[in-house]
C-alpha cells in the first residue's frame, strides 16, 4: 500500500494506494515537498526506490527496512538521512519497526504492518499544512507521537514489575527483570537516533523541529531512568530472596548434619560389636544412607548456587 501527501503552495494533496505508475508520475510533475508512506513494501517499491532520481535511496537501507530483525541506527547518505526505529505501542505485542528516509524536500517512511500513529500524523499534516512546512517536522511529529505511545506503556510496565510486600518467587523478579531490559533497550536506542538528529550537523532542521525532537529526547531519557530504577529495585530483591534461599538451604543442612552425626555413630557401634539386629538392618542403615545422599546433594546445590553468584 501506497499513500502518498504532496505539500504545495500551502495546501496538501493527498492519495491513498496510490498505483506505482501513478506515483512515478506525480512526483514527476510535483514540485513540492512529498510523504511517501509505504506498507508491506514489494519489489517494485524497493526498485523505485533505488532508482527514482529523486530519492536514490541505497540498496542497502531498502534491504534493511524489508528485514524482519534490524536493530534501531541512522545512518547518513549522500542526500538523506537514513533512520530504522523501533516503536513499542502495547506491551502485548511486539514492537513496530518504522525505515525513514529523511531529506529537506521528501520523507518516505517504511513498515511491514498497519501503524495507527503514523495514520494519526498523515491526518494532521492534511488539516494543516503548516505543520509539515518542512520534512523533519513531520519527523518530528512521528517521534513526539512514539513517545506519547510509550510513555504510558512505561508507567504500566512499571507498575506490573513492582514487587509486592509479600515474598515473591526469584522467577517472578527474572521475568520482570527481563521485560525491563527489553523496554530500556528500545527506548534508549530511541534516544540516541532522536538525540543524533539535532545535536548534529546532518541536516539544517527548523528551529521549532529541534524544540520538538529536544522535548522527546528529554522524555525518553526519563523513561530510560525510571525503568532503570525499577530494574535496579528489582535486582535488590533477587539479591534478598537468593539470600534467603541459601540461607534456607544452610539450615536444611545443619539440620540434616545433626541427624547424621546422631544416627552414625549408632551404626559404627553396631558394626563394631557385630551386632545384627533387624531394627538397624531395616531402620537404621538406610536412615543413614539416605542422610548422607541428601547432604551431599545439599553441599552440591550450596557450591553450584555459589558457582553461579559468583
Amino acid at each position: 500500500m501506497r499513500d502518498l501527501l504532496i505539500v504545495e503552495q500551502n495546501s496538501v494533496i493527498r492519495y491513498d494506494d496510490v498505483s506505482l505508475s501513478h506515483l512515478q508520475e506525480t512526483l514527476e510533475a510535483s514540485r513540492g515537498l512529498f510523504w511517501l508512506d509505504l506498507e508491506q513494501i514489494t519489489d517494485e517499491d524497493a526498485a523505485f526506490l533505488s532508482d527514482f532520481k529523486e530519492l536514490g535511496a541505497h540498496p542497502l537501507s531498502v534491504k534493511a527496512c524489508r528485514e524482519v530483525s534490524t536493530r534501531p541506527y541512522s545512518a547518513v547518505f549522500p542526500g538523506h538521512l537514513f533512520m530504522v526505529m523501533h516503536a513499542q505501542v502495547s506491551l502485548d505485542a511486539p514492537p513496530v519497526k518504522l525505515g525513514i528516509f529523511l531529506a529537506p524536500d521528501y520523507l518516505v517512511t517504511i513498515h511491514a504492518t498497519p501503524v495507527p500513529f503514523l495514520q494519526d500524523v498523515k491526518d494532521r499534516v492534511q488539516q494543516d499544512a503548516q505543520s509539515m512546512r518542512s520534512t523533519d517536522q513531520a519527523v518530528a511529529l512521528v517521534i513526539q507521537k512514539i513517545a506519547d505511545l510509550q510513555d504510558p506503556l512505561v508507567s504500566e510496565l512499571t507498575a506490573e514489575t513492582t514487587a509486592p510486600d509479600r515474598d515473591v518467587e526469584a522467577g517472578w523478579i527474572y521475568d520482570a527483570q527481563r521485560r525491563l531490559l527489553d523496554m530500556i533497550h528500545l527506548v534508549k536506542l530511541q534516544c540516541e537516533i532522536v538525540h543524533s538528529l539535532y545535536s548534529g550537523e546532518k541536516l539544517s532542521l527548523q528551529a521549532d523541529t529541534v524544540v520538538q525532537l529536544q522535548d522527546a529526547y528529554y522524555r525518553l531519557r526519563n523513561m530510560v531512568e525510571v525503568l532503570t530504577r525499577q530494574w535496579e529495585m528489582l535486582n535488590d530483591a533477587a539479591m534478598t530472596v537468593q539470600t534467603k534461599a541459601l540461607r534456607s538451604i544452610d539450615a536444611s543442612s545443619r539440620r540434616l548434619t545433626f541427624l547424621a552425626a546422631l544416627l552414625l555413630p549408632v551404626l559404627v557401634v553396631s558394626v563394631l560389636l557385630g551386632i545384627d539386629d533387624p531394627l538397624i538392618n531395616n531402620v537404621y542403615k538406610p536412615a543413614v544412607l539416605g542422610i548422607g545422599l541428601a547432604v551431599s546433594l545439599l553441599v552440591a546445590i550450596v557450591l553450584g548456587l555459589t558457582a553461579r553468584k559468583r
